[in-house]
């Protein structure tokens, strides 16, 4: 039988001896399943979670001789995916994938790669196995040497239009539960595709996806899925929900009331956006009955200047006011905040610094707790900061590991530097950095 061999990349160029935060790679979960239907022998090797480094994956192809090799690329591993990919010396057909490939193909049609290599540009779990078995009807797009384009949009024949036919076998994933920060056994799913906002730092954001269409699942297939996870793992005890658009309307929140309801052995966490909920404030406290324990915000800014430049919904008044909700609610939220966007300054930095403090002395006195979750700006390839700064400067810095913010466990893999696009220092941005995440964590010095 052929073996399909599945990699979600590494972050590092070493084996981390840290155990980091986690996220499971369910869209090779997804591509797994479907391999898995058409007859191939498939495998995913977790590169994050086994913590292995370039040179072991290298050996493992090597040991392994699979027909296939699979990867997916970010822009801070784009130099390690491109060295596993040039390194493999065995004969075998390799494909990549990835949110940023749609910008960076040109760049990997230049790679010196010695076996075919298939470049997937959008979702790959009903492509990949017609590829593998030669069965494809949907002509590349583009060709140089042994590597070809393909680019699944709304008008390709391999589009999953409606994603609640799409189904995940877990078998795949190799004890994908982790244990939450509450100590709970946690599994995570996925009910929607595509992005409704335009965020200037996402590679998600709509206008930069005009060809592909969002997508919901229906609340009958996330209730069919939490029954399979609960067959799967007995012991489980929360789900999370890692899309952006489950909370997307007063409608979604009587949708995920629903579905919760039918499992009260169950709590659950999810990402959310404040102006959807701002516009159903009165319905957060129902969250709290359908055993919502924690709600994930970007919050990105405490800059009205920098909001607008970054194309973020909704203002600071708006945040406060559906924070406060949610927290005296008993949920509690994790708000994740940015420093460093182009041009940005230490007026911007204490705003958002401030509103952080804020939030923060707000959950002092209420049931629900707050969190932070601080990041660098890192301008991704194709996204709108990305191309302003080319346009402006020409120049994106090499990325490298900002060891001046790592004082935090299981963080290693979010402290990456591109460079720092403010006004200011890089002193003074890793100050704001360490300052708002320590705010509701401890700082290790």
């Amino acid at each position: 039988m052929n073996k399909f061999v599945l990699l979600n990349s590494p972050m590092f160029e070493n084996s981390e001896k840290e155990r980091e935060q986690y996220l499971p790679p369910l869209g090779l979960g997804y591509i797994a399943t479907y391999l898995g239907r058409a007859g191939i022998n498939v495998e995913i090797v977790d590169c994050v979670k086994e913590r292995k480094s370039v040179s072991d994956i290298v050996a493992y192809i090597q040991y392994v001789k699979p027909q296939f090799v699979g990867i997916n690329i970010f822009t801070q591993n784009y130099a390690l995916v491109k060295r596993i990919i040039e390194s493999i010396e065995i004969d075998c057909e390799c494909f990549i994938g990835g949110q940023v490939v749609k910008s960076i193909y040109r760049e990997i049609l230049q790679w010196k790669v010695k076996n075919k290599l298939n470049i997937v540009i959008g979702e790959g779990e009903l492509i990949i196995p017609q590829l593998a078995l030669g069965k494809c009807t949907q002509e590349p797009e583009e060709k140089s040497g042994s590597i070809l384009v393909y680019r699944v949009n709304k008008d390709s024949i391999y589009f999953p239009n409606d994603i609640s036919d799409i189904f995940l076998n877990r078998e795949y994933m190799r004890d994908e539960m982790i244990t939450n920060h509450y100590g709970e056994r946690e599994i995570a799913i996925i009910t929607s595709r595509g992005c409704a906002y335009d965020c200037a730092f996402c590679g998600g954001a709509k206008s930069l996806n005009k060809d592909v269409t969002i997508r919901f699942r229906t609340k009958e297939s996330v209730v069919t899925e939490i029954e399979e996870i609960l067959s799967a793992y007995p012991n489980v005890q929360s789900i999370r929900i890692l899309d952006d658009l489950f909370l997307r309307s007063s409608k979604s929140i009587d949708m995920a009331n629903y579905i919760f309801g039918q499992f009260p052995e169950l709590s659950w966490r999810g990402m959310a956006h404040v102006v959807p909920l701002a516009s159903a404030i009165d319905k957060i406290n129902s969250l709290k009955t359908g055993r919502c324990k924690e709600l994930f915000i970007g919050i990105e800014s405490g800059s009205e200047l920098m909001r607008r430049k970054i194309n973020k919904m909704g203002d600071l008044t708006g945040i406060v006011k559906v924070s406060r909700e949610i927290l005296k609610n008993g949920i509690d939220l994790k708000g994740y905040f940015i420093y460093g966007f182009p041009k940005e300054t230490r007026a911007d930095f204490q705003k958002t610094f401030e509103l952080a403090a804020k939030l923060k002395e707000i959950s002092i006195n209420t049931p629900g707790k707050f969190r932070t979750s601080v990041f660098q700006f890192r301008p991704y390839h194709g996204t709108q900061l990305y191309n302003e700064i080319m346009q402006d400067t020409g120049i994106i810095h090499e990325c490298k590991f900002n060891e001046a913010i790592s004082g935090f466990k299981g963080r290693a893999q979010f402290n990456f530097d591109f460079g720092n696009y403010s006004k200011e220092s890089d002193e003074l941005l890793n100050e704001y950095i360490i300052r708002t995440q320590a705010l509701t964590e401890g700082y290790n010095d």
